[in-house]
């Protein structure tokens, strides 16, 4: 009696089952079932693995050299911020490909200085295309002695200057403000030399006092406007460089790299790919002894 209300409930249940619970649900408990089986037989292999893998990936991390990250603001004045990314692009290149000797000539400086240096990379601040983009762009640079930071940008400033297209407009540039700074002065010292003049004349001769006090005022106000065309040009001139910096490289002593945790991850990965292949090469073995014992007579 006990026996067959036994067997009525196993078949309820089975029915049950079969009937609200998908095949497709069942596969899935199986194997995380037997995932969950697989990793508790083989708990010590991937604990030691764990272990491993943080510690050499801390070791690792503590090897590598420690990279600051500064960054340099700049202002073009002759050509546009894409043109010098693509400049600087180019060096990148150089410096990655250990082309130090040829970069250091382009700057102008030696390549000990290169040597600590990781990569350098321009970005327009306004990230939008525009013929003139008048909030220029930056350059940031990695290096693993902030010593060098200093060395670093008057190379650079020195590399944009002497680009050939560059140099070339910036000697024509020159040679005209220096033409129009002489031609000014000249101008200048004859408005001078004519207003001294007509004062002379006005204190020898009371009776012309209306009309000449008129052209006095005429020549101080031709006075003043040349007397601001020369500053202006004397101004460009001063500034007449390939670029303008608005802020220099600062030297930082919080590094920005390598990652700590990043290291960590991967040698925690690494450990753990080695303890699963060996975990699973194990399971597998025992698996094919297992099923030719069973062959066996």
């Amino acid at each position: 009696m006990l026996t067959s209300v036994f067997d009525f409930y196993y078949k309820l249940m089975s029915t049950t089952t079969n009937t609200t619970i998908p095949q497709d649900d069942i596969d899935l408990l199986a194997l995380i079932e037997r995932m969950i089986l697989f990793f508790r037989k083989y708990k010590w292999i991937f604990l030691v693995a764990i272990i491993l893998g943080l510690g050499l990936g801390y070791l690792n991390w503590l090897r590598l050299p420690k990279v600051y990250k500064s960054r340099m603001i700049l202002h073009s004045f002759t050509l546009s911020n894409l043109d010098y990314m693509q400049v600087i692009d180019n060096w990148n290149t150089l410096l990655k490909k250990n082309e130090d000797e040829e970069l250091a000539t382009s700057f102008g400086i030696s390549p000990k200085v290169l040597a600590c240096v990781k990569e350098i990379k321009a970005t327009e601040i306004q990230k939008v295309f525009t013929p003139t983009n008048p909030n220029g762009f930056y350059i940031d640079v990695f290096v693993t002695d902030n010593a060098a930071l200093d060395e670093l940008q008057k190379g650079i400033l020195n590399g944009l200057e002497n680009i050939d297209y560059i140099k070339k407009q910036l000697i024509i540039k020159k040679e005209n403000l220096n033409t129009l700074i002489t031609e000014v002065e000249m101008e200048i010292a004859k408005l001078d030399s004519t207003k001294d003049k007509v004062e002379q004349l006005l204190n020898s001769n009371s009776g012309r006092s209306s009309s000449l006090i008129i052209d006095i005022s005429g020549l101080n106000r031709q006075l003043i406007d040349l007397n601001e065309k020369l500053l202006y040009y004397k101004q460009d001139l001063k500034f007449a460089n390939a670029v303008q910096v608005l802020q220099g490289f600062s030297k930082f002593t919080k590094p920005a790299g390598p990652n700590l945790y990043v290291w960590l991850g991967l040698g925690l990965l690494s450990f753990l790919a080695i303890a699963y292949i060996l975990a699973l090469g194990h399971s597998i073995n025992g698996k094919l002894k297992a099923k030719s014992q069973l062959r066996q007579p």
